[in-house]
């Protein structure tokens, strides 16, 4: 779901945007050393495993406390690093961007390599199957963003919305992020062209569409119909036309049902606890099967059910699903930066798609027999991680260095790494950047007085 190419183009990109940031500043981060595919790797394994294993602060991750702190993340990398990677990641080139106001200017740049990467993979690695549901997912996000979205009826109520078209099991087939007012389907018929710009792949191989009364409308079936989709969903009574007929049936009872047809459309009615009102193009009107409800006093009875409902309440709850798996398993931290919370979001659903993928593939040998996507999680984040690590010796040795044979020596030298600030020259309140330092202790020195001085102070051993 998330290719090699990926891990490369994210540390290009990062070290482009610390060289723009340095160059906009004027001087040089004296801590930033430009990183690596296997560092950017290393950094995402820490980052989906801060999500499985959440801390208040990410300073915890590296305390000393024997009970909080992570040894894991400790021998990964230092907590330095780990926030300059944090300050500096980056997805795309800024300077490729288009002038605000302009076509060219997307709203989603920062992160547009990483959609269109998954939404190709997401259908490249998994054939539709015949039955889809489309709905509304929420990213949770409390921060300033100019289409963030108030769905008292969801769980996550204050967020970023992302329209989705998921399998019944809950995998993600595509999805399409929403801009609000700067958004291309904007309008009064953003039901409709979110709906027909999700379905595009389906035309003409006879898939069943399920979405809520949000979405459906009769006109909206019909032309789904015309393109060899066929659709089912809840629909509001006072839609333009739906049957006047069955506004307000008369039921003798739960389990009645009342239903009208129109070429391949039928308009059903039935009482349940209260009345569903459902349009389709997948179900024939006749066919009514048993199902159980669970009434007041325990007793449990068995009620009719016409198809139509029984399709739509077995296939609509696939981005319910999806969402469900992400609670469960969140990656990352909070952020001031709204794109990193859609990073996380693509994220999550590229790992929930490659679990259901996963236990999908027939002959698959499973670790163990309870597996779950927690499990996934921090396998994946090892995998990434391996054997990495970038941490350096420590730069006070002292003592450290006595051998059998004595004293090892420190050399000063020019190191294999770009220009930083003398340690020597910062501690007097100067500025000077260089690229020789010592060998062992792995800081830039001046050569010479700073060379000497930084080691005398320290009591190590020069040539």
């Amino acid at each position: 779901m998330v290719s090699e190419v990926f891990f490369e183009r994210v540390s290009n990109e990062t070290n482009r945007y610390a060289a723009q940031e340095f160059e906009k500043r004027g001087h040089r981060d004296a801590d930033w050393i430009d990183t690596s595919p296997q560092e950017i790797k290393a950094y995402f394994g820490l980052h989906i495993l801060m999500g499985t294993n959440q801390l208040p602060s990410v300073d915890m991750y590296w305390s000393q406390n024997k009970f909080l702190g992570n040894q894991g993340f400790k021998d990964t990398m230092s907590r330095s690093r780990f926030r300059r990677l944090t300050e500096y990641l980056h997805l795309n080139d800024n300077t490729t961007q288009g002038p605000v106001g302009s076509p060219e200017y997307d709203w989603l740049h920062k992160i547009r390599p990483l959609i269109e990467m998954t939404r190709r993979n997401f259908q490249r690695y998994m054939m539709p199957g015949q039955c889809q549901s489309i709905d509304e997912g929420m990213i949770r996000y409390k921060g300033h963003y100019f289409a963030k979205q108030y769905t008292p009826c969801k769980p996550i109520k204050r967020g970023m919305k992302v329209w989705m078209r998921c399998e019944p099991n809950g995998y993600t087939n595509d999805y399409k992020i929403y801009l609000g007012k700067h958004d291309e389907m904007q309008g009064q018929s953003l039901r409709e062209r979110v709906v027909k710009h999700l379905s595009k792949p389906l035309k003409w191989k006879g898939h069943h569409l399920f979405f809520d009364r949000y979405f459906t409308s009769i006109p909206l079936l019909q032309n789904l119909e015309v393109n060899g989709i066929y659709a089912c969903g809840t629909i509001n009574t006072n839609r333009k036309g739906f049957p006047h007929e069955l506004k307000n049936p008369t039921f003798s009872g739960r389990g009645d049902t009342e239903q009208l047809q129109h070429d391949n459309l039928v308009a059903t009615a039935w009482k349940d606890a209260k009345p569903v009102h459902i349009v389709s193009t997948t179900s024939d009107p006749l066919g009514d099967g048993p199902t159980h409800r669970r009434v007041p006093g325990g007793e449990v009875i068995l009620i009719q059910r016409p198809p139509a409902v029984a399709a739509y309440q077995e296939n609509y709850y696939g981005v319910d699903r999806a969402m469900q798996y992400r609670s469960k398993c969140p990656i990352g931290r909070q952020s001031r930066k709204y794109w990193k919370y859609f990073m996380n979001f693509i994220l999550e659903v590229a790992l929930v798609n490659t679990f259901l993928l996963w236990k999908m593939t027939p002959g698959v040998v499973k670790p163990r027999k309870h597996y779950s996507l927690g499990d996934l999680h921090v396998h994946v984040a090892t995998s990434l991680i391996e054997d990495f690590s970038n941490r350096k010796q420590p730069r006070h040795l002292g003592k450290h260095l006595i051998t059998a044979a004595g004293l090892s020596e420190h050399h000063s030298m020019k190191l294999e790494r770009p220009r930083g600030r003398c340690k020597w020259c910062a501690k007097e309140g100067k500025r000077k950047d260089v690229v020789y330092g010592c060998d062992k202790c792995m800081v830039h020195l001046c050569q010479g007085a700073c060379f000497q001085a930084y080691h005398v102070q320290n009591q190590l051993p020069v040539l």
